[in-house]
């Protein structure tokens, strides 16, 4: 193969396509994370480094230039809400529907009714509905 000009367009199609290839990853990545979380406001950012380094030959001049490349994506990271949690001897407890307040009472903390309980007002209902 001949020699070729290294633009960005050749980049493209550098290592059969490899780098390419991997800058479409990374978009994807990108793009997944946006139609994921649309609400996070953070820059989603590809990365493109292009390392030179210089190899000089025996007359002190440039003789050739070593080129590799790196792509890196970044996403904002994620991160939950704080939970404020009570310390016990059985371990860390929470409380899913008040995560602020560890103690905050919750409706479905609240005292159920015992069966005869539940059953009594029903009855005193039909009781009434036979004494007519």
């Amino acid at each position: 193969m001949a020699l070729e000009k290294f633009t960005l367009a050749t980049l493209a199609e550098m290592d059969q396509g490899r780098i390419r290839i991997a800058f479409e990853q990374a978009l994807q990545r990108l793009q997944d994370d946006l139609k994921d979380r649309p609400a996070v406001e953070s820059a989603r950012k590809i990365t493109l480094l292009v390392s030179l380094v210089p190899i000089v030959g025996d007359d002190g001049e440039l003789d050739s230039v070593d080129v590799d490349f790196k792509i890196t994506d970044t996403v904002p990271k994620r991160e939950s809400k704080t939970y404020n949690m009570q310390a016990t001897r059985g371990g860390l407890l929470f409380n899913e529907l008040s995560p602020d307040e560890v103690r905050q009472r919750t409706l479905d903390m609240a005292p159920k009714l015992k069966p005869a309980e539940a059953g009594a007002a029903p009855a005193a209902g039909k009781e009434a509905a036979n004494a007519r």
